[in-house]
Protein backbone atom coordinates (compact mmCIF):
# COMPACT_ATOMS: atom_id res chain seq x y z
CA UNK A 1 0.00 0.00 0.00
CA UNK A 2 1.42 3.43 -1.08
CA UNK A 3 1.19 6.21 1.53
CA UNK A 4 2.32 9.92 0.65
CA UNK A 5 5.80 11.27 1.39
CA UNK A 6 7.34 8.01 0.47
CA UNK A 7 5.73 5.95 3.23
CA UNK A 8 4.09 2.85 2.60
CA UNK A 9 3.17 -0.22 4.77
CA UNK A 10 3.96 -3.89 4.63
CA UNK A 11 2.29 -6.96 6.10
CA UNK A 12 3.18 -9.73 8.44
CA UNK A 13 1.47 -12.21 10.48
CA UNK A 14 2.04 -12.49 14.01
CA UNK A 15 0.43 -15.02 16.82
CA UNK A 16 -1.80 -13.57 18.79
CA UNK A 17 -4.10 -15.66 21.40
CA UNK A 18 -7.43 -16.55 20.70
CA UNK A 19 -10.10 -16.80 23.38
CA UNK A 20 -11.75 -19.93 24.19
CA UNK A 21 -15.95 -20.42 23.51
CA UNK A 22 -16.46 -21.08 27.54
CA UNK A 23 -14.49 -19.56 30.14
CA UNK A 24 -14.38 -22.58 32.87
CA UNK A 25 -11.42 -21.66 34.82
CA UNK A 26 -8.38 -19.12 33.37
CA UNK A 27 -5.44 -19.73 35.91
CA UNK A 28 -2.58 -22.10 34.99
CA UNK A 29 -3.19 -25.52 36.20
CA UNK A 30 -2.11 -29.13 35.98
CA UNK A 31 -4.57 -31.54 33.95
CA UNK A 32 -5.67 -35.05 34.25
CA UNK A 33 -7.26 -36.50 31.04
CA UNK A 34 -9.17 -39.62 32.68
CA UNK A 35 -10.48 -42.63 29.79
CA UNK A 36 -12.71 -44.59 31.12
CA UNK A 37 -11.42 -48.88 30.17
CA UNK A 38 -13.58 -51.52 30.52
CA UNK A 39 -12.07 -53.80 33.48
CA UNK A 40 -12.57 -57.10 31.57
CA UNK A 41 -12.22 -56.27 27.67
CA UNK A 42 -13.99 -59.38 27.05
CA UNK A 43 -17.01 -58.77 28.26
CA UNK A 44 -17.80 -56.77 24.59
CA UNK A 45 -15.58 -57.85 22.36
CA UNK A 46 -17.38 -55.76 19.68
CA UNK A 47 -19.53 -52.34 19.99
CA UNK A 48 -21.82 -51.54 17.24
CA UNK A 49 -22.61 -47.99 16.47
CA UNK A 50 -25.56 -48.00 14.29
CA UNK A 51 -23.58 -49.65 10.72
CA UNK A 52 -20.46 -49.02 12.49
CA UNK A 53 -18.93 -52.21 14.02
CA UNK A 54 -16.01 -51.56 16.36
CA UNK A 55 -14.02 -53.83 18.26
CA UNK A 56 -13.53 -53.20 22.16
CA UNK A 57 -10.13 -52.58 21.38
CA UNK A 58 -9.75 -50.15 18.71
CA UNK A 59 -12.62 -48.53 20.85
CA UNK A 60 -10.52 -47.45 23.39
CA UNK A 61 -7.95 -47.18 20.95
CA UNK A 62 -9.73 -44.60 19.62
CA UNK A 63 -10.95 -43.07 23.24
CA UNK A 64 -7.01 -42.58 23.47
CA UNK A 65 -7.00 -40.68 20.43
CA UNK A 66 -9.43 -37.78 21.37
CA UNK A 67 -7.51 -37.58 24.59
CA UNK A 68 -4.10 -37.10 22.76
CA UNK A 69 -5.65 -34.92 20.37
CA UNK A 70 -7.25 -33.00 23.60
CA UNK A 71 -3.39 -32.95 25.26
CA UNK A 72 -1.92 -31.72 21.83
CA UNK A 73 -3.90 -28.32 22.35
CA UNK A 74 -3.67 -28.15 25.66
CA UNK A 75 0.28 -28.36 25.79
CA UNK A 76 0.21 -24.80 23.90
CA UNK A 77 -2.27 -22.87 26.31
CA UNK A 78 -1.16 -20.64 28.95
CA UNK A 79 -3.96 -22.16 31.07
CA UNK A 80 -2.32 -25.63 31.33
CA UNK A 81 1.12 -26.44 33.62
CA UNK A 82 1.08 -30.16 33.09
CA UNK A 83 -1.09 -32.87 31.48
CA UNK A 84 -1.15 -36.21 32.71
CA UNK A 85 -3.25 -39.20 31.88
CA UNK A 86 -5.25 -41.62 33.80
CA UNK A 87 -7.84 -44.43 33.85
CA UNK A 88 -11.02 -45.01 35.48
CA UNK A 89 -12.27 -49.38 35.22
CA UNK A 90 -15.72 -49.77 34.51
CA UNK A 91 -17.59 -52.99 34.39
CA UNK A 92 -19.33 -52.04 30.92
CA UNK A 93 -19.76 -49.13 27.86
CA UNK A 94 -23.28 -48.30 27.58
CA UNK A 95 -23.69 -46.90 24.47
CA UNK A 96 -27.02 -45.60 24.52
CA UNK A 97 -27.07 -45.04 28.37
CA UNK A 98 -26.17 -41.32 29.98
CA UNK A 99 -22.80 -40.85 30.98
CA UNK A 100 -22.55 -40.86 34.76
CA UNK A 101 -20.08 -38.92 36.34
CA UNK A 102 -16.95 -40.56 38.32
CA UNK A 103 -17.32 -40.73 42.05
CA UNK A 104 -15.76 -38.53 44.15
CA UNK A 105 -13.72 -40.42 45.87
CA UNK A 106 -11.88 -41.95 42.45
CA UNK A 107 -11.58 -38.25 41.51
CA UNK A 108 -9.75 -37.04 44.51
CA UNK A 109 -7.17 -40.34 44.75
CA UNK A 110 -6.78 -39.12 40.59
CA UNK A 111 -5.75 -35.32 41.79
CA UNK A 112 -4.15 -36.33 44.52
CA UNK A 113 -1.74 -38.67 42.78
CA UNK A 114 -0.89 -36.73 39.82
CA UNK A 115 -0.87 -33.26 41.57
CA UNK A 116 -3.66 -31.81 39.64
CA UNK A 117 -6.65 -29.60 40.30
CA UNK A 118 -8.37 -30.04 37.18
CA UNK A 119 -9.91 -33.22 35.37
CA UNK A 120 -11.04 -33.56 32.13
CA UNK A 121 -13.68 -36.81 32.16
CA UNK A 122 -13.81 -38.50 28.30
CA UNK A 123 -17.09 -39.94 29.24
CA UNK A 124 -18.75 -41.46 26.55
CA UNK A 125 -17.55 -41.36 22.55
CA UNK A 126 -20.14 -42.77 19.66
CA UNK A 127 -19.49 -43.18 16.06
CA UNK A 128 -21.99 -43.10 13.50
CA UNK A 129 -21.93 -43.29 9.66
CA UNK A 130 -23.79 -42.47 6.29
CA UNK A 131 -23.32 -44.26 3.23
CA UNK A 132 -25.16 -42.93 0.13
CA UNK A 133 -23.74 -43.78 -3.80
CA UNK A 134 -24.67 -41.94 -7.06
CA UNK A 135 -24.24 -42.04 -10.19
CA UNK A 136 -22.30 -39.64 -12.30
CA UNK A 137 -21.02 -39.15 -15.86
CA UNK A 138 -17.73 -37.81 -16.06
CA UNK A 139 -15.99 -36.42 -19.16
CA UNK A 140 -12.90 -37.51 -20.75
CA UNK A 141 -9.69 -35.11 -20.61
CA UNK A 142 -10.86 -33.42 -23.34
CA UNK A 143 -13.51 -30.79 -23.07
CA UNK A 144 -14.77 -31.12 -26.67
CA UNK A 145 -15.16 -34.79 -26.32
CA UNK A 146 -18.49 -36.28 -25.77
CA UNK A 147 -17.48 -39.62 -25.03
CA UNK A 148 -17.03 -40.52 -21.24
CA UNK A 149 -18.26 -42.73 -18.60
CA UNK A 150 -20.75 -43.27 -16.01
CA UNK A 151 -18.97 -43.67 -12.90
CA UNK A 152 -20.27 -44.65 -9.70
CA UNK A 153 -19.73 -41.94 -6.65
CA UNK A 154 -19.68 -43.44 -2.66
CA UNK A 155 -19.89 -41.20 -0.15
CA UNK A 156 -19.78 -41.54 3.57
CA UNK A 157 -20.46 -39.46 5.99
CA UNK A 158 -18.34 -40.75 9.68
CA UNK A 159 -20.12 -38.79 12.80
CA UNK A 160 -18.39 -38.46 16.27
CA UNK A 161 -19.95 -37.77 19.28
CA UNK A 162 -17.85 -37.01 22.65
CA UNK A 163 -19.51 -36.17 26.33
CA UNK A 164 -16.86 -34.26 28.14
CA UNK A 165 -17.08 -33.73 32.45
CA UNK A 166 -14.79 -31.14 33.54
CA UNK A 167 -14.15 -31.52 37.68
CA UNK A 168 -12.58 -29.51 39.85
CA UNK A 169 -10.50 -30.39 42.94
CA UNK A 170 -12.75 -30.25 45.98
CA UNK A 171 -15.46 -29.84 44.17
CA UNK A 172 -18.32 -32.61 44.31
CA UNK A 173 -20.09 -31.68 40.91
CA UNK A 174 -18.56 -31.36 37.08
CA UNK A 175 -17.82 -27.23 36.70
CA UNK A 176 -18.54 -28.31 32.50
CA UNK A 177 -20.15 -30.54 30.56
CA UNK A 178 -19.98 -30.04 27.01
CA UNK A 179 -20.84 -32.53 23.95
CA UNK A 180 -19.44 -31.82 20.38
CA UNK A 181 -20.19 -33.67 16.76
CA UNK A 182 -17.20 -34.04 14.45
CA UNK A 183 -17.85 -34.92 11.20
CA UNK A 184 -15.89 -36.01 8.09
CA UNK A 185 -16.72 -36.52 4.37
CA UNK A 186 -14.93 -39.68 2.51
CA UNK A 187 -15.44 -40.31 -1.08
CA UNK A 188 -14.57 -42.93 -3.66
CA UNK A 189 -15.08 -43.33 -7.50
CA UNK A 190 -15.17 -46.22 -9.63
CA UNK A 191 -16.81 -48.38 -12.53
CA UNK A 192 -18.70 -50.37 -10.24
CA UNK A 193 -19.86 -50.16 -6.55
CA UNK A 194 -17.23 -52.73 -5.45
CA UNK A 195 -14.34 -50.92 -7.32
CA UNK A 196 -15.45 -47.07 -5.71
CA UNK A 197 -15.81 -48.90 -2.27
CA UNK A 198 -11.85 -50.12 -2.51
CA UNK A 199 -10.50 -46.25 -3.28
CA UNK A 200 -12.41 -44.74 -0.50
CA UNK A 201 -9.51 -43.80 2.29
CA UNK A 202 -8.71 -46.29 4.61
CA UNK A 203 -12.13 -46.01 6.99
CA UNK A 204 -10.06 -46.64 10.13
CA UNK A 205 -7.49 -44.11 9.61
CA UNK A 206 -10.32 -41.51 8.96
CA UNK A 207 -12.17 -42.77 12.25
CA UNK A 208 -8.79 -42.31 14.13
CA UNK A 209 -8.57 -38.85 12.56
CA UNK A 210 -11.93 -38.15 13.90
CA UNK A 211 -11.31 -39.06 17.16
CA UNK A 212 -8.20 -37.23 17.17
CA UNK A 213 -9.96 -34.00 15.97
CA UNK A 214 -12.90 -34.52 18.77
CA UNK A 215 -10.09 -34.10 21.45
CA UNK A 216 -9.09 -31.07 19.45
CA UNK A 217 -12.19 -29.52 19.03
CA UNK A 218 -13.27 -29.80 23.14
CA UNK A 219 -9.88 -28.09 23.89
CA UNK A 220 -10.24 -25.43 21.84
CA UNK A 221 -13.84 -24.87 23.69
CA UNK A 222 -12.38 -24.27 27.11
CA UNK A 223 -8.85 -22.95 26.13
CA UNK A 224 -7.37 -20.14 24.66
CA UNK A 225 -5.10 -20.45 21.89
CA UNK A 226 -2.67 -18.85 19.77
CA UNK A 227 -3.69 -17.99 16.07
CA UNK A 228 -1.80 -16.31 13.22
CA UNK A 229 -3.37 -13.24 12.10
CA UNK A 230 -2.15 -10.13 9.44
CA UNK A 231 -1.05 -6.87 10.68
CA UNK A 232 0.94 -4.18 9.24
CA UNK A 233 3.44 -2.03 10.15
CA UNK A 234 4.75 1.52 8.03
CA UNK A 235 8.11 1.92 6.15
CA UNK A 236 9.84 4.66 4.67
CA UNK A 237 13.38 3.36 2.54
CA UNK A 238 14.11 7.37 1.92
CA UNK A 239 14.48 7.74 6.00
CA UNK A 240 17.65 6.04 6.72
CA UNK A 241 16.28 5.02 10.52
CA UNK A 242 12.92 3.59 9.22
CA UNK A 243 14.49 1.74 6.79
CA UNK A 244 17.53 0.78 9.76
CA UNK A 245 14.47 -0.26 11.73
CA UNK A 246 12.26 -2.07 8.95
CA UNK A 247 15.81 -4.23 8.40
CA UNK A 248 15.84 -4.97 12.12
CA UNK A 249 11.75 -6.21 12.20
CA UNK A 250 12.23 -8.10 8.84
CA UNK A 251 14.78 -10.20 11.01
CA UNK A 252 12.46 -11.04 13.42
CA UNK A 253 14.51 -8.35 16.50
CA UNK A 254 11.63 -6.29 17.25
CA UNK A 255 13.17 -5.21 20.31
CA UNK A 256 16.22 -3.13 18.39
CA UNK A 257 13.45 -2.05 16.31
CA UNK A 258 11.68 -0.26 18.21
CA UNK A 259 14.41 1.44 20.31
CA UNK A 260 14.72 3.13 16.82
CA UNK A 261 11.20 3.97 16.27
CA UNK A 262 10.59 5.22 20.10
CA UNK A 263 13.49 7.76 19.21
CA UNK A 264 11.69 8.78 16.13
CA UNK A 265 8.29 9.03 18.02
CA UNK A 266 10.26 12.03 18.93
CA UNK A 267 10.15 13.96 15.67
CA UNK A 268 9.07 17.48 14.91
CA UNK A 269 7.29 16.00 11.94
CA UNK A 270 4.29 14.37 13.29
CA UNK A 271 2.98 12.42 10.48
CA UNK A 272 6.75 10.41 10.65
CA UNK A 273 6.23 10.22 14.71
CA UNK A 274 2.53 9.09 14.20
CA UNK A 275 3.59 5.80 12.03
CA UNK A 276 6.34 5.47 14.07
CA UNK A 277 3.99 4.98 17.05
CA UNK A 278 1.84 2.46 15.09
CA UNK A 279 4.65 0.75 14.73
CA UNK A 280 5.66 0.78 17.97
CA UNK A 281 1.95 -0.29 19.31
CA UNK A 282 2.44 -3.54 17.02
CA UNK A 283 6.03 -4.12 18.73
CA UNK A 284 4.24 -4.04 21.80
CA UNK A 285 1.45 -6.58 20.67
CA UNK A 286 4.04 -9.04 19.38
CA UNK A 287 5.46 -8.77 23.14
CA UNK A 288 1.59 -9.38 24.15
CA UNK A 289 1.87 -6.18 26.18
CA UNK A 290 -1.81 -4.95 25.41
CA UNK A 291 -2.14 -2.16 27.10
CA UNK A 292 0.68 -0.76 25.96
CA UNK A 293 -0.08 -1.14 22.17
CA UNK A 294 -3.28 0.64 23.07
CA UNK A 295 -1.22 3.62 24.56
CA UNK A 296 0.96 4.06 21.36
CA UNK A 297 -2.22 4.04 19.00
CA UNK A 298 -3.80 7.12 21.58
CA UNK A 299 -0.29 8.55 20.74
CA UNK A 300 -0.62 7.76 17.20
CA UNK A 301 -4.14 9.24 16.65
CA UNK A 302 -3.28 12.14 18.35
CA UNK A 303 -0.13 12.70 16.44
CA UNK A 304 -2.12 12.06 12.84
CA UNK A 305 -5.76 10.67 12.55
CA UNK A 306 -5.82 8.01 10.37
CA UNK A 307 -8.31 4.97 9.86
CA UNK A 308 -5.85 2.39 10.00
CA UNK A 309 -4.82 3.33 13.18
CA UNK A 310 -8.52 3.47 14.07
CA UNK A 311 -9.27 0.34 12.42
CA UNK A 312 -6.12 -1.31 14.53
CA UNK A 313 -7.12 -0.11 17.81
CA UNK A 314 -10.60 -1.12 17.85
CA UNK A 315 -9.35 -4.98 16.72
CA UNK A 316 -6.61 -4.04 19.86
CA UNK A 317 -9.21 -2.71 22.23
CA UNK A 318 -11.56 -6.02 21.30
CA UNK A 319 -8.72 -8.19 22.45
CA UNK A 320 -8.57 -6.22 25.66
CA UNK A 321 -11.65 -7.15 26.56
CA UNK A 322 -11.03 -10.98 26.05
CA UNK A 323 -7.81 -10.65 28.01
CA UNK A 324 -9.77 -9.60 30.90
CA UNK A 325 -12.66 -12.18 30.56
CA UNK A 326 -9.60 -14.92 30.50
CA UNK A 327 -7.94 -13.05 33.70
CA UNK A 328 -4.56 -12.55 31.61
CA UNK A 329 -1.96 -9.92 32.24
CA UNK A 330 -1.74 -7.28 29.21
CA UNK A 331 1.41 -5.57 29.85
CA UNK A 332 4.46 -6.03 32.26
Amino acid sequence: MMLTSCYSTKEITIQVLHPPDKIVFNTPENLVLINRMLRDPSLKDTLHFNDLKIPSKMYHDLEWKALYGFADVAYGSPWVKNVFFDSVFVDSVSIKSKPMIISFSERENMFKKDQARVGVDLAKIIFSDSIYRSREFVYGDNPDDVEGAWLTVINVDLFVKADWFIYEDNKPFPIDTTNHTNVLNLNGVGRSYHEAFANLPNIREAIADLAYQAGQHHAYHIFPIWDEVSRIYFTNTMDQKMKEAEDLAQKNQWINAAAIWRDITLSKNKKKAAYAAFNMALASEISDKLDLTESWLKRSLELHDSPITRNYLEIIRERLKDYKKMNLKTSE
